[in-house]
């Protein structure tokens, strides 16, 4: 989850205010699918669905635990009607090698990422990530050089858990090349669920699927995958939507 969120968040930063990208990966690895919604201020939300049953034997440094299938990102702009959607396939199961292709695959950008997470217990120790890109005109052997300090460095969970600052990170990226940070921004869960959406979403069920709820549960439960918030409609509310519906069909 934390890689899947890391990689959501890398896309995001390349966005302009009030887009978002939807990063949907799916395969035949240790899950079958997890969906990230992260935007450009650096607020991000997912879930992930694991399998029951996993044969670990089956993946290896060349194949990992994402296994084979599919990898979508889907931006959405608020001036626009229709998104962006780019799919690439899972190649290697590995999330960051295989972001690397989609940048390289969609957006024609040279690109090379990184992503961590360092998991002890139950408890997050350590998670991070980079993305770095060959803007154009830069020379061939600048992003050979680049390419090759990135091969250079020891395993980069082993780099987080040594407690190094993003600074500090690009320091061993860059070397002795100059960079400047522009801009620096906090990251956080935040989840847009609510009543209101519940609601809506109920109503676009059906007066059958409905009268169904209220005759079977005599009220609907319907809880966030993202945040696990519960929220329940009552028998009136619901009734209110079957007549509603009836009205206007």
């Amino acid at each position: 989850m934390g890689e899947a969120a890391i990689g959501a968040l890398l896309i995001a930063s390349y966005c302009k205010q009030k887009e978002r990208v939807n990063l949907n990966i799916q395969g035949d690895g240790a899950f079958s699918q997890a969906l990230v919604d992260a935007y450009p201020d650096g607020s991000v939300r997912g879930y992930i669905i694991e399998r029951k049953k996993v044969n670990y034997s089956k993946f290896s440094h060349d194949h990992g635990y994402w296994g084979s299938g599919l990898l979508s990102v889907l931006r959405t702009k608020e001036s626009e009607d229709r998104p962006y959607i780019g799919t690439v396939p899972l190649i290697t199961g590995h999330l960051a090698k295989d972001l690397t292709f989609y940048w390289v695959q969609s957006e024609q950008i040279p690109s090379a990422v990184g992503l961590g997470v360092f998991v002890k217990g139950k408890q997050v120790k350590a998670a991070g990530g980079f993305l770095v890109q060959a803007m154009p005109g830069a020379e061939d052997a600048e992003v050979r050089m680049i390419q090759q300090h990135i091969q250079n460095m020891q395993s980069f969970r082993d780099v987080m858990l040594n407690g190094s600052s993003p600074t500090q990170l690009l320091s061993e990226i860059f070397q002795d090349n100059h960079f400047t940070l522009v801009e620096e921004r906090q990251i956080k869960f935040t989840c847009s669920c609510s009543r209101e959406r519940v609601e809506r979403s109920l109503a676009l069920i059906g007066v059958e699927e409905l009268g169904a709820i209220i005759k079977e549960e005599g009220r609907a439960t319907v809880k966030c995958d993202f945040c696990s918030k519960e929220y329940v409609v009552e028998k009136k509310a619901l009734t209110q939507m079957i007549e509603r519906s009836k009205k206007s069909s």
